[in-house]
């Protein structure tokens, strides 16, 4: 098996690789707490318009909630906003049901939903989300979300800690997963802190979510991931379990 990184989501959906979706800070966080809190589906989408359509239309069928951001803040009338830490805390969800639209994370992962796999991960959920992968039985693609289309540091962090993973299970890592592989050893002892530094890190640190850049740092805090599937034209993420897990 083979693993490589792309750096930002790619223009054609890969259709022969397993795909990963990052994004650490915080929409692929959130969605592997979402998931760990027992939600049953979760509904991206590439805007705030979207998002407000699509969970009107869902409300007919019972509770949804409306999550996500827009410059790390969640916009008017949503539900929640992106972060994790809040999610985590709360005693319970009020539905077990949410669309969820944000800056990097969402459309990430609608860029991927032609693979043959994909799986929402992040560290919070990392070893869940390369056991579904190595048992899907593919070579494996690991897509940073990015920022404004760029590469963003944090993901690669993220996506170098999950090429790790690879690596010590077997897989052999291409050349972008080297250097995320690079990348994340020189921050493996404190990933927090190299979270923290990135531009984005820096970011939600002035909006005032500095927790939230630890408790995404945290691995394994869950033993699920969404998985990206098409129900009745749309794209809805559902969890899923390695073999063994819970369901």
């Amino acid at each position: 098996m083979r693993v490589d990184v792309a750096p930002v989501p790619p223009a054609d959906t890969p259709r022969d690789r397993t795909c990963l979706v990052v994004d650490v800070l915080r929409a692929t966080s959130v969605l592997a707490v979402l998931f760990g809190r027992g939600v049953r589906a979760l509904y991206p989408v590439g805007s705030v318009e979207e998002a407000r359509a699509l969970r009107e239309e869902l409300a007919a069928e019972g509770a949804v909630l409306l999550c996500g951001e827009v410059g790390g803040l969640p916009p008017d009338g949503f539900d929640f906003g992106n972060s994790p830490g809040e999610f985590a805390s709360l005693a319970a969800l009020p539905a077990e049901r949410a669309v969820v639209a944000t800056s990097n994370g969402t459309p990430a992962l609608l860029a991927c939903a032609g693979a043959p796999l994909t799986l929402a991960a992040a560290p919070l959920n990392a070893s869940a989300a390369v056991a579904l992968a190595l048992e899907a039985g593919r070579d494996v693609l690991v897509v940073c979300s990015g920022l404004r289309r760029e590469p963003a540091e944090d993901d690669l962090l993220a996506a170098g800690l999950l090429v790790a993973r690879f690596v010590e299970l077997g897989a052999e890592p291409e050349a972008e997963a080297e250097q995320a592989l690079e990348r994340y050893r020189a921050a493996a002892d404190d990933l927090a802190a190299g979270l923290r530094a990135s531009e984005h890190g820096k970011s939600l640190v002035a909006l005032g979510f500095d927790h939230d850049i630890d408790f995404c740092a945290e691995p394994d805090r869950y033993d699920v991931a969404g998985a990206l599937g098409i129900e009745a034209g749309r794209p809805v993420l559902r969890p899923a379990y390695p073999r063994g897990g819970e369901r």
